[in-house]
């Protein structure tokens, strides 16, 4: 697959890789930056690609970790805000968007059991292709899927 042709069937994913940003509370516009970076990282390491994989696995795997990479930037600015003096966000939960009760329930969740769920529930990839994004057994994805599902019932039974 040439570089040209990479690219241009990566951004069939952008909408799925905003939706998987936009799940884990992160914001529309800073969505778009993930989503941004997670194609510079994807050209950068287009050579790795190999066409007998899914190219969508290749993508979610390196936008989990453009979402990682983002998560521990924004925790050293906050330890260097709070050792310069500047205030803290009151709330280091990620802000909710309108009023879905779904969302918020998933955003309870741990990061294991979230991104499961985000994989496998709202980009309907199969277990097998979740264990590989997330380079845990499949016996594992559905160990977390089965907690996400025990934990969000008991969300909404409060």
């Amino acid at each position: 697959m040439s570089d040209e042709s990479l690219m241009l069937e990566a951004r069939r994913f952008e909408k799925n890789l905003l939706n998987f940003f936009w799940r884990q509370g992160v914001s529309y516009s800073e969505g778009e930056d993930l989503v941004q970076e997670t194609y510079l990282r994807l050209w950068k390491y287009r050579g790795e690609y190999r066409p007998t994989a899914k190219l969508s696995t290749f993508l979610f795997l390196m936008a989990r970790q453009v979402r990682l990479d983002a998560l521990r930037r924004d925790t050293r600015r906050e330890l260097r805000e709070e050792r310069w003096g500047k205030d803290r966000p009151a709330s280091a939960e990620p802000p909710f968007v309108g009023r879905d009760d779904v969302r918020r329930a998933v955003g309870r969740l741990s990061d294991p059991l979230r991104e499961v769920v985000e994989l496998g529930v709202f980009q309907d990839l199969p277990y097998a292709e979740v264990g590989k994004i997330l380079g845990i057994p499949v016996g594992t994805v559905k160990s977390r899927m089965s907690n996400a599902l025990k934990k969000l019932k008991e969300f909404f039974d409060e």
